[in-house]
Parts: structure tokens; sequence; C-alpha cells
């Protein structure tokens, strides 16, 4: 299964739903569209991971760069709802203790 990036803004807020599984072969869209919201006007970039099942390393690897861009732009990135193995990932290399990751949208 490939992965579906939907992005929808609303003020200075955008939301990235990622769904299905995020592989080396989507990273580089995905890179993209990261680059393209730093650029942009949206201050704070929430990534939905609701619907996400799967991560590899290389899918980390550009959530560890969108973190460290953003954080030069003086924006935020926040992590949602990460799942089962996404969330065991994110505290089993402890990007837990860097990225900040929510559990609903009420929590912003």
């Amino acid at each position: 299964m490939s992965c579906k990036i939907k992005i929808k803004k609303k003020n200075s807020i955008a939301i990235m739903k990622i769904s299905g599984e995020l592989v080396a072969r989507e990273v580089n869209i995905l890179s993209k569209k990261f680059e393209s919201l730093g650029k942009g006007k949206c201050n704070t970039v929430v990534v939905d991971l609701s619907e996400t099942n799967y991560i590899d390393s290389h899918g980390l690897g550009v959530f560890v760069y969108a973190w460290k861009m953003f954080e030069q732009k003086n924006k935020e990135l926040i992590f949602l709802n990460p799942q089962g193995f996404i969330r065991d990932m994110f505290m089993g290399t402890n990007l837990n203790q860097i990225l900040r990751v929510v559990d609903n949208l009420e929590e912003l």
C-alpha cells in the first residue's frame, strides 16, 4: 500500500494527513511538501498520523529533516495521534524527546 498525503490550510496552520505506508519511494514527495510548507505563510504544520500504519527509517529521516528546517524558520512541527508501531518507533528512537507529539488537536 502506498501513502496518500493531503494538506488542508486554516489561518496559520497546515494539517498534513498521511494515510497508508510511508516508505523510501514516498520520501521525495513528502520532502517537497514540507519544503513548500516551510516557504509558505503557515507558522505551524500538524502531521496527522492517525491513518499511517507504517513508517520506515527513510520516513523518520524526513520527519527529522522537516523538524530541523522548521525550527530554523521559527515554525512549529507537530505530530498528531501516531498509532501503535509508529508511536513505539518514536519512543524507541527517543524522537518523542525532540518532536512534539500530541494525541488530539485540543492539545495545541
